[in-house]
């Protein structure tokens, strides 16, 4: 069988419960844009806050709970 996944504006939105198309119709509605809008900005929101968080963790210096020779 040959299923093709239901997209909007190339995101795939097969997933996505009736509440949650609800919640990006309502967003849509206020910020006055498309679903499709909606969605690419968390996409691209969630893109930046992910290599923002992978940059901080390559940033981080972790230190052994206890160093050698101090009691």
């Amino acid at each position: 069988m040959n299923v093709t996944p239901f997209t909007l504006g190339g995101l795939p939105v097969d997933g996505l419960n009736q509440g949650m198309v609800r919640l990006l119709r309502e967003l849509a509605d206020e910020n006055g844009c498309t679903i499709e809008e909606v969605m690419t900005i968390a996409a691209e929101n969630y893109a930046a806050r992910r290599q923002a968080e992978r940059e901080l963790e390559a940033k981080i210096i972790e230190f052994p709970d206890e160093l050698p020779g101090l009691s």
